[in-house]
């Protein structure tokens, strides 16, 4: 399932996001990271895992046409296609 437009505008979801950069800047991110998170039974939300190397696997695969990455889905929760990630990713490069 993923967040609705008033999940995204809650206090916990936008502490939540805080978190996740600060967990960034704590690593020296250069480059797109997934930050796994959870919610326990009581509502309460925990990051468990940081992949520096998220999948990036897209649907223009054939075998993959009904499959997306989470990094994909986040992508296209603002308004990004998959093409719009990779370029986004690559304006972004470590310049010398």
């Amino acid at each position: 399932m993923g967040l609705t437009s008033t999940h995204l505008n809650s206090e916990q979801i936008k502490k939540l996001c805080l978190q996740c950069e600060t967990a960034a800047q704590l690593v020296n991110a250069k480059a797109p990271i997934r930050i796994d998170c959870r919610q326990n039974s009581e509502g309460h939300y925990y990051l468990f895992d940081l992949n520096m190397k998220p999948n990036m696997t897209g649907t223009s695969r054939l075998h993959r046409a009904d499959q997306d990455s989470l990094t994909a889905l986040a992508a296209r929760k603002i308004g990004w296609s998959f093409d719009d990630l990779i370029l986004n990713m690559l304006y972004q490069r470590w310049k010398k």
